[in-house]
């Protein structure tokens, strides 16, 4: 079918919410889908869900493979998919039944590469609207695109006000993407284990094989932050050298792909800007290190030269003063300080 989108749904152990997720996978309103689950492993009752929703459900395909993480079971999805269109959904998130359907209506009407549109989170006992990006629905092309592509990278002046939005559309969900352009540039996952985020990376190398993207301002995806492994809650100290090697990759894109002064200071400010997430990951209580080995690596981090030197580059006077402070604090290096900060933050992130 010329207009079939692939859906790639890695699971792994994700019998609790699969249902929800593949439910909504089936009530789309748009009818030429085709669900490729990819069950990575799974040793709990996710198989049996699995075959089951594909008895009912004629537009199944099902891989099964070893446990790889999430980066070779999307991999995997994609050398599957015989969309022209592709869409990730991870296994305990949940799509509204027009999701799909507003998604290639917009890169039809707007004959774009790209269409993403913002999130709605789902805590225990309540929901919330993400902001998203973008106010309005929008339309990238020569030079807004251009600073969108840069915006991938990382963020410059104004944009450094609320460092939390460094990646609000960097997540592979909540897009559709054309399948021909994925392949043609040979985009693929890098795993999250070399680099902390595989996300990051796969959309700065789509992004920037596009010529038109389109922001759907319509909250058209379920995120479920009660089940959530984000990097700040599970990885530990392991988060830094991960990011460290994020960082390599993409400076090395920025070089190979000769791009200007600009992606070298959007860099610089992710770079900078990381302390949050490697700050957030080192003392997460579910972090087994204690409170001394905690402080003594949030002091490794601080020293290190490529830290310290971001730190010099850094354009404090752009942040909101609450960030201004915990950052001017990584500067100096005082990581008793930050520690505390970040014990604070963390009650405050949603």
């Amino acid at each position: 079918m010329k207009n079939l989108v692939s859906i790639i749904v890695p699971v792994f152990n994700g019998e609790h919410y699969l249902q929800k997720c593949l439910n909504s996978l089936s009530i789309q309103t748009y009818q030429e889908i085709e669900i490729v689950i990819v069950n990575d492993g799974s040793t709990d009752n996710s198989n049996l869900i699995i075959e089951e929703f594909a008895r009912n459900n004629y537009n199944v395909k099902i891989v099964n493979q070893k446990n790889s993480g999430l980066s070779a079971a999307r991999n995997s999805g994609l050398a599957q998919a015989k969309g022209n269109y592709i869409s990730f959904v991870d296994s305990d998130d949940w799509l509204e039944p027009n999701a799909i359907e507003k998604g290639i209506e917009s890169l039809r009407n707007y004959n774009a590469d790209l269409v993403f549109w913002p999130t709605i989170n789902e805590y225990t006992d309540y929901s919330l609207n993400v902001q998203g990006a973008f106010g309005k629905d929008t339309i990238f092309y020569g030079d807004s695109l251009n600073q969108l592509k840069r915006r991938t990278v990382g963020p410059i002046r104004d944009e450094l006000k609320n460092p939390l939005l460094i990646d609000s559309f960097a997540s592979a969900w909540g897009k559709i993407y054309k399948s021909e352009i994925i392949k043609i540039n040979n985009i693929q996952f890098v795993d999250t284990k070399i680099i902390g985020s595989e996300d990051v990376l796969f959309n700065i190398r789509y992004f920037h094989s596009c010529e038109r993207i389109f922001y759907l301002h319509q909250h058209l995806i379920h995120y479920l932050k009660i089940n959530s492994s984000s990097l700040t809650k599970n990885h530990g100290s392991t988060l830094f050298p991960r990011f460290k090697n994020l960082f390599k990759y993409i400076n090395e894109f920025i070089n190979a792909s000769k791009l200007g002064n600009e992606y070298y200071e959007a860099l610089n400010n992710r770079i900078s800007i990381s302390m949050i997430n490697i700050g957030l990951s080192i003392s997460s209580p579910r972090n087994t290190r204690s409170f001394k080995q905690k402080i003594n690596d949030i002091s490794i981090c601080l020293n290190d030269p490529q830290i310290r030197h971001s730190y010099k580059l850094f354009k404090f006077k752009y942040l909101a003063i609450h960030w201004k402070i915990y950052y001017l604090l990584c500067k100096v290096r005082l990581p008793g300080l930050v520690y505390v900060c970040l014990k604070i933050m963390r009650t405050k992130i949603k």
